[in-house]
């Protein structure tokens, strides 16, 4: 089974993979750099080659989790979004030492719900899933995305809602 593990920039998602590392195959997909056509200097991020990835990922076997905040546009059997409330993102991102314009585009992503939006887009509502590592220890949120992987809890499908924190900055 693939599995994306998936979620806008400082949600969690490497930190997480690396816990999951001790009972699953995890591939950071950032580690292709071969997939890397070129580097947007005006959102300071790289664009990658979705075609060239699912070519890759298409001869691997087993319960294999793709960790990228784009991994759910690969061909998978489930998607986890990892969600973050914006005021808390803000935070994780500024420590990271982000700009405030790529700093917004991702707080924007996230009120928003892009990636859930985009996830239920590719693989339909009952293969996506999301968990809120907002408050969370990180071992907790690992747990729940394993107990994810092992049982697709239904208790896990979208529900996360940000969408009024746009109104406060507005």
């Amino acid at each position: 089974m693939l599995i994306a593990l998936t979620g806008t920039p400082g949600t969690g998602k490497t930190t997480i993979a690396k816990i999951l590392e001790k009972n699953y195959e995890v591939i950071y997909l950032k580690d292709f750099k071969d997939a890397i056509l070129y580097h947007d200097e005006d959102r300071d991020a790289d664009v990658v080659d979705i075609e060239y990835l699912k070519e890759k990922i298409k001869k691997m076997r087993g319960d294999i989790i793709l960790e990228a905040h784009y991994s759910h546009e690969l061909p998978v059997d489930i998607a986890i979004v990892l969600r973050c409330h914006p005021e808390e993102l803000r935070k994780r991102l500024e420590k990271r030492g982000y700009g405030e314009r790529k700093i917004r585009e991702n707080l924007e992503a996230e009120a928003m719900g892009l990636i859930t939006a985009e996830s239920i887009n590719y693989h339909g509502k009952d293969k996506v899933f999301e968990v809120d590592t907002t408050k969370k220890e990180v071992e907790k949120a690992a747990r729940e995305v394993e107990h994810i992987i092992k049982t697709r809890d239904r208790k896990y499908l979208p529900r996360i809602n940000y969408m009024e924190e746009i109104l406060k900055w507005y």
